[in-house]
């Protein structure tokens, strides 16, 4: 049985885990509402976007739509995939169901993967998988432009599609990974009268590349916001886990004093018996 001082360290070990888990978790409560307020106002955008989109489109002539790579896609270019990881650890199984969505993808060479989050790298690797580009530590500072110039970066990639793999977390729910099919983009395009300025191909080519950064943006955000929930969620039960052990060791250094006193006055009674 382990002695009174024991029991105490282990007590004091646990109390001290404790409070880094309440720590972790309100910290990530804090950024979990913060990115969920960039998300709300990210899918407002994009929804406004998508409709200012194909108004835009409703201007130009059905060949020049269809011609646009965006839209109608070149079979023989490469498959562009950009893939969701973490900033840290301590979030679940996150990377593992980002690893799952890539394996359902059944990646070949040809395909070109890029990263987001600071782990990426280290998981594209244990995939055997060397990414043409990532960018991480982001999901705190939301440098909006930052990321703005790296997914317009994409966009300016040659490919026949562009798939985006990322958690979506919904409190009280398990994380599902989504592999979601930004490009080709289809939209709904309404024949309108008007004209617009500049060459038809540049502008088309600029409106649908700022309409698939949106997207991107909004498969950013929602991994964020999914990085800080899945972190939040693991740190409540880990502060859960710590108080009934706690407890559990409370319990036994009470047992054990007790047990002490017990055998301290058994042996002043059989003291005084043998004397007497």
């Amino acid at each position: 049985m382990a002695s009174l001082m024991e029991l105490r360290r282990r007590l004091n070990t646990i109390q001290g885990l404790s409070r880094i888990s309440r720590g972790l978790r309100i910290i990530n409560s804090y950024y979990m509402a913060a990115v969920r307020r960039d998300f709300e106002q990210m899918e407002a955008y994009e929804e406004a976007l998508r409709d200012s989109v194909g108004a835009v489109l409703g201007l130009l002539p059905p060949e020049i739509i269809q011609s646009s790579r965006f839209i109608n896609a070149p079979s023989l270019a490469p498959r562009v995939v950009l893939a969701f990881f973490s900033d840290g650890g301590l979030c679940g199984n996150y990377n593992e169901l980002v690893t799952e969505g890539l394996a359902s993808l059944k990646l070949t060479r040809n395909d070109k993967v890029y990263g987001i989050g600071t782990l990426a790298p280290d998981k594209l690797s244990d995939l055997g998988i060397k990414p043409v580009d990532y960018i991480g530590g982001l999901y705190q500072s939301k440098n909006t432009p930052l990321l703005v110039d790296f997914f317009l970066g994409i966009t300016e990639e040659l490919f026949s599609e562009l798939w985006l793999v990322f958690v979506r977390s919904v409190p009280g729910r398990e994380g599902q990974c989504v592999t979601q099919k930004a490009s080709p983009i289809t939209l709904e395009v309404q024949a309108r009268q008007g004209e617009l300025l500049g060459e038809p191909g540049e502008i088309i080519d600029q409106v649908l590349s700022s309409y698939l950064t949106a997207t991107m943006l909004r498969a950013f955000y929602t991994a964020a916001f999914s990085e800080f929930y899945m972190r939040w969620s693991a740190m409540t039960h880990a502060e859960d886990k710590a108080k009934e052990l706690a407890d559990s060791v409370k319990l036994k250094i009470s047992q054990t004093r007790q047990e002490r006193v017990t055998r301290e006055l058994q042996d002043i009674v059989g003291g005084m018996n043998y004397g007497g």
